[in-house]
C-alpha cells in the first residue's frame, strides 16, 4: 500500500520497529531471559522516539528556548520494563518561557511516533504542573517516580525530578496512604488471585503491581525506585 504522505522519519521508524520486533521475537523464542528481551524492547523504543525527536527539533536548533524543553520517559517506559506492544509514555517538560515552542514540537512529535507504530501516552507540562498533578493522583505520581531523561535540556529534567523527590518527602504520609489505597482498590477490582481461573498477572493480588508498589514506596521513603539499591 502506498504511503506518499508519511514523512521519511516515519517510514524509517516503521521499518526499524517491524524489524526490531521480529529480531526480539526470535531472541525470545531462542530462550533469552525475559529481562533481556524487555531491555531490547526498551532500546528499540528509545531509538524510535529519539529519531522522531531529532527530526521534530531540527528546525529549532538555533532557538535558545529549545534548552527549556526536556523529553522524559515515565512509567514502564521510564523504568525500561516493556512488553512487545507496551505503550510509550513520554512527557515533554517545558519552562513557561518555552511553552509555545513545546506546543509546536509536541504536535509533530506525537503524530510521528504514532504514525511510526507505537502506542503513545503523551503530555506537555511545566515542571510545576507535572509535580502538582502528581500530588493529587496516585497513578500520575507512581508513573512519574519512574521518570527517565531522554533528550533536550538536562537541567530542566533535573530540576523537575528534584522537585518531585523533595516534594514527596514533605508529603510522605499522605502520598503513602493514597498509593496503598489505590492499590487496594485495584486488587479488589481485579480479584484475589487464589480464586481466579485467569488472574490478571499485572493487577490481581500478587501481580506485577505489587512488585512495582515496592518501588513506589521506596521512592516515598528513600527517593529511590531501583530494587537492588533499595
Amino acid at each position: 500500500m502506498s504511503t506518499p504522505n508519511l514523512r521519511a522519519v516515519v517510514l524509517r521508524c516503521r521499518e526499524r520497529l517491524r524489524d526490531g520486533r521480529e529480531k526480539i521475537r526470535q531472541q525470545h523464542d531462542s530462550g533469552s531471559a525475559g529481562i533481556q528481551v524487555s531491555t531490547r524492547i526498551a532500546d528499540l523504543y528509545d531509538e524510535i522516539v529519539l529519531d522522531v525527536w531529532n527530526e521534530a527539533t531540527i528546525a529549532h536548533q538555533d532557538d535558545p528556548k529549545l534548552a527549556g524543553l526536556a523529553l522524559v520517559a515515565h512509567g514502564g517506559f521510564g523504568r525500561r520494563d516493556l512488553a512487545p506492544f507496551s505503550d510509550a509514555d513520554i512527557m515533554l517538560v517545558a519552562h513557561r518561557s518555552s511553552m509555545a515552542l513545546a506546543t509546536k514540537i509536541a504536535g509533530t512529535l506525537s503524530r510521528d511516533v504514532v504514525d511510526a507504530g507505537l502506542q503513545l501516552g503523551f503530555s506537555t507540562r511545566s515542571p510545576t504542573e507535572a509535580v502538582s498533578l502528581a500530588w493529587g493522583d496516585p497513578v500520575i505520581f507512581s508513573s512519574l517516580t519512574e521518570s527517565r531523561f531522554l533528550a533536550g535540556g538536562l537541567q530542566v529534567y533535573t530540576g523537575f525530578f528534584r522537585n518531585l523527590r523533595q516534594g514527596t518527602k514533605r508529603r510522605r504520609q499522605r502520598l503513602l496512604n493514597n498509593l496503598i489505597a489505590a492499590r487496594r482498590e485495584e486488587r479488589h477490582k481485579w480479584g484475589e488471585t487464589n480464586y481466579l481461573l485467569r488472574p490478571n498477572v499485572k493487577r490481581s493480588l500478587g501481580g506485577l503491581r505489587d512488585i512495582q508498589l515496592i518501588r513506589w514506596i521506596g521512592f516515598i521513603n528513600y527517593g529511590e525506585t531501583d530494587l537492588e539499591r533499595l
